[in-house]
Parts: C-alpha cells; structure tokens; sequence
C-alpha cells in the first residue's frame, strides 16, 4: 500500500472559509501509484469541494489534520475508508452513500482502495451555519445541536445513508449551476441549505427513530427488502411480488419503506438503475441504446430523458465531461 503524509494530501484538499467567493482547481499524479484533481469553491458559511481520482494502487494518507466543520459528505463513484478522531468506527462510504459528520479539529486517516474511478463531494459547513438551519427546523433537531455544543466529533448516521434523487439533483448543480455570476454565492447557499434539509429529513425517517406501526419484524423484512432490490434492480419487480416474496402486505411495503428509508420502493430502484447506468456510459463499450435495453426501457429517447432528469445533464454530455 502505497503512504502518503497529510501535509502532501492538505496541498490537494485545503479546507478555509473566506469573506469573498473563490474557486480553485488543484491536480496531482504519480506515475503508477494515483492522479487525482479537486475543484473547490470557497465562501463565507461553506465550502464545496469536488474530488475525483484514479488509484492504480491501494493508498493511504496519514494524518490528516483539518479545521473544524460540519461535513455533508456524498460518495459519488468508487469507495473510500476513513479514520477520524472522535468517531467511534471507521467511516467507510461506497458509491451512492452519504453522512453527516461533525468534526471537531480532527485528524484523519484514509484509505483508497484500487480503483478506475473514484469521486466525492464533501460540503463543509460552518459550524454556526448549521446550527442556524437547524434551528430554523424546530424541537427534533435540538439533540444534535446541543452534541455540537459539546464539541466532540460524531456522525449524525451510524452507518451511511442511501443518496436520494433529490439529492444528487442538488449536488449536480451545485456542480454546474445554471445562474450569472452575481447571484451565484446566494444561489450555492440555497442550494447548500436544501440539501441540508434533505438530509435532516433522512435523519426523520432513520430506522435508528422509532418507527410507528411498524414491529420489529417488519422492519427486518423491510431491511431485507432493501438488500433484495440493491441486487436485483434490473429485474423487472411489482410491489405485488415483492409483497408476497417478503409475506408483507402492500400498505406496509409501500409506507413502511419511505418512512425507513426515505424514498419509495421505485424511487429506490430507479436510482440503482440510473447509478448502472451511469458506471455503463463510463465504461464506454455500450451504446445508449443497448444500456436503454439494460435498464428496461422501451425506446432510446425515453432512457435520455430519464436519465438527464436525475443528473441535470444527457449522457451525451456526461460522456464529455468524463473526458474532460
């Protein structure tokens, strides 16, 4: 396994507030062993840092110390580990996988396995930001912010959550946002303050939080529902056969889900799908045609649509900006 210093990795990923916008690109590559780029953008309450990267090599970085925040981190391609003071397990992410993490002056360790295509995004929040949203979120988010008053370190998920449609529609713009120049810091902060709710509404519906009519049997079965589908997504599936397969009526499997999960059972299953998609397009050794076919769509053109709807862009131009 390849070592690298946390001094040598903070030059790829520096983390600072500022009192005006700025935006950084930032790329490093050693023959062999990795080549990774960052886009960051920096204000005064957040800072957006995309990281993408290529591991011809399992590689970990040491020590890495960093400024406190409040990190709404999403796993957008490959898979990583970290070790961060303060938290009580390793926080390992796979693709289409988020937390959120508060980290108090901490000082990490992470792992990148071998891999072709690795991305994140990690938006880091102002601790005060934060607290102000949720504030504005009323009694059920009192709890977290009296543990950031506590200033110890925690993630608000005990394990990774799954990334909704509406939150990778956010983090895309974010990515490319559709606005001039002189409303972009308020446009970012909209779009950083949704994604916030959109992860405290997943806090809501945790399966951690107790979870009406529904016993513990139930919730196992939905669990196992969950598993079932996360392998089978491209067969074709009806809340009838799943219900009868798991001996769970339809109202449960339809309720209970989204109000474990967050998401319906179809919006579940069309995100493992368009997730295929997506690692099939990078791929390049299908057509769109033959992915549509994959995916179970009935004509080209509705696949492209569907597809530009959950990530703001056609295949086409994802195909390009993969390039880039």
């Amino acid at each position: 396994m390849y070592q690298l210093s946390g001094n040598e990795f903070k030059n790829l990923v520096k983390r600072e507030f500022t009192t005006d916008i700025m935006t950084t690109d930032s790329s490093v590559t050693l023959p062999d062993v990795f080549s990774c780029q960052t886009k960051s953008l920096r204000t005064t309450d957040f800072d957006l840092l995309n990281f993408y990267g290529t591991f011809n090599e399992d590689t970990r970085v040491n020590h890495f110390q960093d400024n406190t925040h409040v990190s709404l981190h999403f796993q957008l391609a490959g898979s990583s580990g970290a070790f961060i003071s303060g938290m009580p397990k390793d926080q390992s992410m796979r693709q289409g996988q988020f937390n959120v993490l508060n980290c108090i002056n901490p000082t990490s360790s992470f792992i990148f396995p071998k891999q072709q295509q690795y991305e994140y995004m990690c938006i880091g929040l102002k601790t005060s930001f934060f607290n102000e949203v949720l504030h504005e979120c009323g009694t059920p988010y009192q709890e977290l912010i009296a543990r950031g008053e506590d200033m110890k370190s925690f993630a608000v998920f005990d394990s990774p959550m799954h990334t909704n449609a509406f939150q990778f529609s956010a983090l895309r713009l974010l990515q490319n946002p559709p606005i001039a120049n002189n409303l972009k810091e308020n446009y970012l902060k909209s779009k950083v303050k949704e994604l916030i709710l959109l992860c405290m509404n997943a806090y809501s519906t945790n399966s951690n939080q107790p979870v009406k009519s529904l016993n513990n049997i139930d919730i196992d079965k939905l669990k196992a529902v969950k598993n079932y589908l996360s392998i089978n997504y491209l067969s074709a599936l009806t809340l009838e056969g799943i219900s009868r397969e798991f001996l769970l009526n339809e109202f449960k499997l339809k309720k209970g889900f989204k109000q474990i999960f967050g998401l319906t059972v179809f919006s579940y299953i069309h995100e493992l799908r368009m997730q295929h998609a997506d690692s099939l397009i990078r791929d390049a050794k299908l057509n769109i045609g033959e992915i549509a076919a994959i995916l179970g769509y009935t004509s080209d053109s509705s696949f492209i649509r569907a597809f530009k709807l959950f990530y703001g862009q056609s295949p086409g131009k994802r195909i390009v900006s993969q390039i880039k």
